[in-house]
């Protein structure tokens, strides 16, 4: 089972637009997935057309008052969704003792597995105690990269972060770099060219561009991927989960 966390500690870098539409895609490449909301502010259930947070989702599963399948929804045959649950936002500011940074890990591991091929984890943009359980769960990364100043700070504060991690957990099997909210202007070209200086076959070669249907979507509760699959934005999704199936049946071989 692939865990992938997507993560960046600075916000508005599309990472709840990137876990929604490739947690779809993926489904429609005949993989089992599911999308776990981790981030307070609900914005993936949003996505998937769940706009009040009220249901237990991943917070009961942290206080362990519930278990996966109590809190698993089914959007399709292939796909599923945990949302974040009234209570993460308490959790968010929960201490990071000693054992708290595994609770996902045990959770996951002793109840989904064998059930899906990929789950996927949205991350809130922090460094806090989920954080720290996604980062300890994730088998990948998936690192979306606005290609702005910002955005490039933003990455190098996250990587410190990762780099930690994998002094005590060992090395993330892949890492991904993905251009997000790309803009047509020089310096989205001079980002992306240092980008695949430093990252070379980890950048993703699909960037994801500023679109209107993209902001549009979520108000209606569906990734692009399924309320205009004919639009570029959703054939960028669906060549970025190829992509990412592909990589990993190489690396398989």
């Amino acid at each position: 089972m692939r865990i992938i966390a997507c993560v960046n500690q600075k916000g508005g870098v599309g990472k709840t637009t990137i876990c929604a539409n490739l947690a779809c895609a993926l489904s429609e490449q005949e993989q089992r997935v599911l999308a776990i909301d981790l981030d307070p502010q609900g914005h993936l259930g949003q996505s998937f057309g769940y706009f009040k947070n009220r249901q237990a989702g991943i917070d009961e599963i942290f206080i362990g008052n519930q278990q996966f399948q109590g809190v698993i929804n089914k959007l399709s045959d292939s796909l599923g969704f945990v949302g974040a649950g009234p209570s993460l936002q308490k959790l968010e500011s929960t201490s990071k003792a000693k054992g708290r940074g595994l609770l996902l890990k045990k959770a996951i591991t002793n109840q989904l597995a064998g059930k899906f091929d990929i789950v996927m984890l949205d991350c809130p943009p922090s460094s806090g105690f989920l954080v720290v359980n996604a980062l300890a769960v994730a088998t990948e990364l998936m690192i979306p990269v606005t290609p702005d100043y910002f955005g490039m700070s933003g990455l190098s504060m996250l990587l410190a972060t990762v780099q930690n991690f994998e002094r005590i957990l060992g090395q993330y099997q892949r890492k991904w770099f993905v251009v997000s909210r790309k803009q047509n202007r020089r310096l989205t070209r001079e980002v992306t060219e240092k980008l695949e200086h430093y990252f070379g076959d980890n950048l993703a070669p699909v960037q994801i561009a500023e679109r209107a249907v993209l902001a549009e979507c979520p108000s209606f509760g569906k990734p692009v991927v399924t309320y205009a699959p004919a639009s570029s934005s959703a054939r960028d999704f669906v060549a970025l989960a190829k992509h990412i199936l592909q990589q990993e049946r190489l690396t398989d071989d």
